[in-house]
């Protein structure tokens, strides 16, 4: 039990020390490879232990340093152990895959000690108590980020004059995004005098009570749905996603769009259902009219694409408007439905720009139009682009049924048939353009400019044991989603109802 309450700092700490490592390995590969594989395997079962403790014990909290009166604290409830184990799975495949898929340089000199830091940011993030951490958290994030989509993969099409440009878009807005999060920040502690997001909910909540909540609080809840929202890339802020996103190589794409755009959702359901739920009646409608927008913009935008990352970033645009969709109706129900559509979203669509990696490779080429008559020599990729084109469409038996089936459901119990009516029609958008590409690429007419050495490019075993990994989990969520709605369920409530954080944190926490 000892080592239990420490887990939250092992977390993030363990792969910024194993980052900082494998910079004295840098000539050893294997040894590399080993060291890393072996460690992300440790933080996924860590991170499924803190889970199961936290749902048999309650919130653990954690305190890392003695400054101010709560000191620093890390709080491992449901929504952040669970994301948690999201993001431990699905690195820890994109781990494995990259073993196998990046350059050899790139593996020796700079991908294991940024990837790690990435995954640190990630975690952090989803386990700090403190609004100033999560910003430096979000920091870690994007340095380490940039400096992964530089890499190339052995499937990777993009000049490096276009990675540089992506990159310098990605750095520059995210450089915008952290200044207006520092302001609201900086503004919020000018007001309620504390960071710890538990200590600002309860004054912010007195402050209501007694009918003396400052106009500008809701301008700054308002602030981080900007900050929140572009990291999300919800629509007007979505347009950086899909000249950044393709540039990466396969597993770091996978990692973009399966979790980093996750932290958006997450930041938006840990701050404003704590921190702001005096001001949510007036934010919930914005979220769903935005939400619909992106929905829109991403389905339309992906059905016009021919550059195969291209189509499926736009599509993590559209997807996410779902799980936001879910977000701004805001009953438990809701909630529960976003919550296991954002689940079922990272994996998917993890796996399956995973396999467009190997597709890519195996083509010689990113243009649609230059593919076809794959089955034949790419069944096992086959398989699996159609396991996750099922899962994002919302086809049984694959996890994304009961996704959208949840979420379509909670709108209607809610009496939002109108938005509802519309994520209905640009589901059907979706179910075009994923099976239109699967078609296309694997069943289309065999094309002449394909690559000759196709048949040489066949997945290595590590890449197979990834891409397998990640079916079987969707396939399960599919078959067996009892465990993942009521684990969603139990984290809609606490959301709506955070007193046990606060509780928890505030009890812990005083000096």
């Amino acid at each position: 039990m000892i080592l239990m309450e420490h887990v939250p700092i092992i977390l993030i700490a363990l792969p910024i020390i194993f980052g900082a490592l494998t910079i004295f390995f840098r000539s050893r590969s294997a040894l590399q490879k080993a060291l890393n594989i072996g460690v992300f395997s440790f933080l996924l079962l860590l991170s499924m232990v803190l889970l199961f403790h936290v749902w048999e014990n309650g919130i653990l909290v954690y305190e890392v340093g003695q400054w101010g009166k709560y000191g620093i604290l890390l709080v491992a409830d449901l929504l952040g152990a669970g994301m948690v184990v999201l993001s431990s799975l699905i690195s820890l495949m994109a781990m494995i895959y990259a073993t196998d898929y990046m350059d050899r340089k790139a593996l020796d000199s700079t991908f294991f000690p940024l990837f790690n830091l990435m995954v640190a940011g990630l975690n952090g993030i989803f386990l700090t108590g403190d609004i100033f951490n999560m910003f430096v958290f979000f920091e870690v994030l994007v340095l380490s980020s940039c400096g992964l989509i530089v890499l190339t993969g052995r499937g990777d099409h993009t000049k490096m004059a276009d990675k540089l440009e992506a990159i310098f878009k990605y750095l520059i807005l995210n450089m915008v995004s952290i200044i207006l999060m520092l302001v609201a920040i900086a503004s919020l502690y000018a007001t309620v005098g504390t960071l710890n997001m538990a200590d600002i909910a309860v004054r912010i909540a007195f402050l209501a009570d007694a009918q003396a909540l400052p106009w500008h609080i809701h301008v700054i809840a308002m602030m981080f749905i900007v900050v929140f929202g572009y990291k999300a890339a919800l629509f007007p802020l979505h347009f950086w996603l899909a000249d950044v996103h393709p540039s990466a190589p396969a597993p770091i794409h996978a990692m973009l769009s399966g979790m980093v755009i996750k932290v958006g959702v997450y930041g938006i359901l840990r701050v404003h259902y704590l921190m702001f739920s005096d001001a949510l009646f007036m934010l919930q409608p914005i979220l769903i009219f935005l939400s619909l927008i992106t929905i829109a913009v991403g389905a339309t935008s992906a059905i016009g694409q021919y550059d195969l990352k291209r189509l499926l970033a736009y599509s993590s645009v559209s997807q996410i408007g779902y799980v936001l969709l879910g977000v701004g109706m805001g009953t438990a129900y809701a909630l529960t439905a976003a919550i296991v559509y954002l689940v079922n979203h990272a994996i998917a669509k993890s796996m399956l720009f995973l396999a467009t990696g190997e597709t890519l490779y195996h083509a010689g080429t990113k243009d649609m139009r230059k593919m076809g008559g794959f089955a034949s020599s790419a069944p096992f990729l086959c398989t699996i682009f159609l396991i996750g084109s099922m899962s994002i469409a919302g086809l049984p038996p694959a996890g994304g049924f009961f996704a959208k089936f949840l979420l379509f459901d909670a709108g209607l119990s809610a009496q939002f048939y109108i938005p509802i009516a519309i994520a209905l029609i640009f589901a059907i958008f979706t179910l075009f353009y994923l099976f239109r590409t699967w078609l296309t690429i694997f069943w289309g007419g065999v094309k002449s400019q394909k690559s000759g050495r196709s048949h040489t490019r066949n997945p290595t075993p590590a890449i197979k044991f990834a891409l397998s990994m990640l079916a079987c989990v969707v396939i399960f969520i599919g078959v067996y989603p009892e465990p993942l709605i009521v684990l969603s369920n139990t984290i809609a409530g606490q959301l709506l109802d955070p007193q046990p954080y606060i509780t928890a944190v505030l009890e812990r926490g005083v000096r």
